[in-house]
């Protein structure tokens, strides 16, 4: 894991690095404009905190494990590559957060653990993530550069990372929640491209380098991690641009930059579109929604009675939270249900959210299927999720696989009317949504008047932090779960009805 501290200038830190391969200007602004970044919110507190956990389990392993051996550095820059070293010479073999430290570099890392056959040191890195990414392998060289660098010689690179095939039995193992993977070829080819690009960051991060680094936006503002900058770099940009455009591929992006063209409205007629970037063009230009009345009429008429709509509110985290669960594994801890029985019925409503500190599942599948029938369409919003929620739940709870089996063939999903665009509206901004559909069809009901809660992942976290906690805010939060979660289901049965489904 790697914390993010002010260093003292001009040092480039691993953090650094990576912010230079992301955007140079990211760089540079978060160096001179800190002012401009905003403070780390809950969910991304949330992100950080679960990296230290995965982090202490990888201290639990048996490569790592005894006590003897073992020194963590707790101090940072000069401090720490003083006490980094004083464990290297005291004979320690395992060093936690061991720092390195140039005249222009600097990192902490993870991990170093002696090699006693090759008489060098290995270096992990720790990562929350249940696979290699990309941006990991630069991550690792720049260590393995600085640590060389600072005297201390480096044989293997490795990465420690979720196994998301581990399901928990009992007390969390480490040696199986983790995974452990030798990337020390990969790290070194790209040493050459990584010495050549530590100076143009060096660069970069000069004090006397007072001009801000001119980048034209792009994907990168979003790849491989959203940047912190992107409201500052993105202010100028049309409320409707062509970055709204649907699955716009970078060829697209550059040429109509290049043509100096930022709003939808403004693409020619002639620009290169598929099927559905025209229609979302189209629309935008004419001002008109297109809308298949007879597509969206036969799909409706194919639904049968009880109508259910049905949502689900998930948790998941590295760290399963009960036995059963894998890394990550989506949860359902909470339910929302409309229910109309026939034509001209009005909605019932119907749900549940798990306020205890046990395992959900059991109790939510106990509830719920008070509620569904055996016949008569389940209508979400993107199936995929909520099918694979069943799944899941079916496979840990096997009484219950027959009605779950029975709801997944039920299953109609309201996104595909316009993720399939039978409906067309400039007002979706190219996204199908509930939340960009809900403003245009049904304006009556907006997320934006709920307390605290205005989207899932928020929901999510706050379950975890208030109700499973049992935190003083659990009644409150309590309250307003349920209301958002009654909205998504409540909004799903308007978008219906303004469609030509009959209540």
């Amino acid at each position: 894991m790697d914390l993010e501290i002010s260093n003292p200038s001009p040092l480039l830190s691993k953090t650094d690095y990576i912010s230079y391969l992301q955007c140079p200007k990211k760089l540079w602004l978060s160096k001179n404009r800190k002012d401009l970044k905003p403070a780390v919110d809950e969910t991304q507190q949330a992100i950080f905190d679960q990296g230290f956990i995965v982090e202490k389990y990888a201290h639990k392993l048996a490569l790592f494990k005894d006590p003897t051996q073992t020194a963590e550095v707790k101090d940072w820059y000069q401090k720490g590559q003083a006490e980094t070293k004083n464990y290297i010479k005291d004979g320690y073999k395992t060093i936690f957060q061991a720092n390195a430290m140039t005249n222009d570099l600097y990192c902490k890392a993870d991990i170093l653990h002696y090699n006693d056959q090759t008489n060098k040191w290995d270096l992990y890195e720790v990562k929350s993530s249940t696979e290699v990414k990309d941006e990991h392998l630069p991550d690792l060289c720049f260590q393995k550069i600085a640590f060389e660098m600072d005297g201390t010689p480096i044989d293997r690179t490795l990465l420690i990372h979720i196994n998301n095939e581990y399901v928990r039995n009992g007390e969390i193992d480490s040696e199986k929640l983790l995974t452990i993977e030798d990337l020390t070829e990969q790290v070194e080819n790209l040493r050459q491209i990584t010495e050549t690009n530590i100076p143009k960051a060096l660069e970069i991060i000069k004090p006397a380098n007072t001009e801000e680094v001119q980048i034209r936006i792009g994907k990168q503002c979003d790849n491989p991690f959203k940047c912190p900058f992107k409201d500052y770099c993105w202010a100028n940009l049309p409320d409707y641009s062509i970055f709204d455009l649907q699955r716009i591929t970078e060829k697209q992006l550059t040429a109509l930059q290049n043509l100096n063209i930022q709003k939808i409205a403004d693409i020619p007629d002639d620009f290169d579109l598929n099927e559905k970037q025209q229609n979302q063009v189209t629309a935008t230009k004419t001002g008109e929604d297109m809308i298949d009345k007879e597509s969206i009429k036969t799909t409706l008429e194919a639904l049968e009675y009880p109508l259910y709509f049905l949502d689900y509110e998930t948790f998941g985290s590295a760290i399963p939270l009960f036995d059963g669960l894998r890394p990550y594994q989506q949860m359902c801890f909470q339910y929302s249900l409309h229910i109309i029985r026939d034509k001209g019925a009005e909605p019932e409503h119907y749900e549940y959210l798990h306020t205890g500190t046990d395992m959900p599942v059991p109790h939510l599948l106990a509830d719920m299927q008070k509620n569904i029938g055996d016949s008569g369409s389940v209508i979400v919003w993107h199936k995929s999720f909520e099918m694979g929620r069943n799944q899941e739940m079916a496979l840990m709870y096997p009484e219950y696989a027959p009605f779950l089996n029975s709801v997944n063939h039920r299953v109609f999903d309201l996104k595909e009317i316009f993720s399939n665009q039978h409906y067309v509206s400039a007002g979706f901004k190219g996204s199908s949504s509930i939340k960009k559909v809900l403003p245009i069809l049904a304006p009556h009901l907006s997320y934006d008047d709920l307390e605290d809660i205005h989207e899932g992942e928020t929901t999510s976290l706050y379950w975890y932090k208030h109700i499973y906690s049992n935190s003083p805010l659990k009644d409150r939060m309590t309250k307003n779960m349920l209301e958002y979660c009654k909205l998504d289901t409540l909004a799903m049965v308007e978008i219906w009805r303004m469609l030509g489904g009959e209540v």
